[in-house]
């Protein structure tokens, strides 16, 4: 069984992955950032990268936590940092985490370049405060040639990001007697919507590996 997992090099590299052969397909660019108005009492990280590339978690430690799913909270823990995340993961779920437990009105918001803005905008409709940290940019690679070799022969592919679905299925677009599997409901979504079937992976179990042999 030859599976292939997608995710950005230096992204979930907790993650073990014994017989997984890991081909990124777009690369994580830090971004200079300044930090200055530290008066907030609420940090939103919207992805793993965005924990990865932020500088100050330092600077956290008597803050309210949020993370948008199970990946950017796993990755804050590897710094000891407990974060707060939603039941079902997403946008909306993460705002009625937020209305449930954030402290005082004022927010940072940590995410990538071209992220969503959806928690920004609701946090501003209802009065609050609200600052934004862009750390992180994704970069496509400028040619795909060399890779599809890899792709072509592999049995299970995995998506941890909805970019990574996005450039493969534009630019690798292999699709016969692949089985797709993503890690959110969201990019399940985008890849159902292509009119291609793909199964919601647990990325963040004990086994990964047994827990791909189970759901395919």
């Amino acid at each position: 069984m030859n599976i292939i997992d997608t995710r950005a090099k230096g992204n979930f590299e907790f993650v073990e992955m014994n017989s997984i052969k890991n081909i990124p397909l777009f690369k994580l660019v830090p971004i200079e950032y300044s930090f200055e108005d530290k008066n907030f009492q609420n940090v939103i990280f919207q992805s793993s990268p965005a924990v990865e590339n932020f500088r100050d978690l330092n600077l956290l430690q008597d803050k309210q936590i949020f993370a948008m799913g199970k990946g950017t909270e796993a990755t804050l823990l590897q710094s000891n940092l407990v974060a707060k995340i939603p039941t079902s993961p997403g946008s909306d779920g993460l705002m009625e985490t937020i209305k449930e437990n954030s402290k005082g009105d004022d927010y940072l918001i940590v995410k990538g370049e071209g992220g969503l803005d959806q928690i920004e905008n609701e946090l501003k409709e209802m009065g609050k405060n609200v600052k934004q940290i862009c750390c992180y940019k994704r970069e496509k690679f400028q040619n795909y040639e060399h890779l599809k070799e890899d792709f072509e022969s592999a049995n299970i592919i995995i998506f941890p990001s909805k970019f990574s679905a996005e450039i493969y299925f534009k630019e690798i677009n292999f699709t016969h007697q692949k089985t797709f599997l993503g890690i959110s409901p969201r990019i399940n979504k985008y890849v159902e919507s292509l009119g291609f079937k793909i199964k919601l992976l647990d990325y963040f179990s004990d086994n990964l590996e047994k827990k791909i042999k189970e759901i395919i």
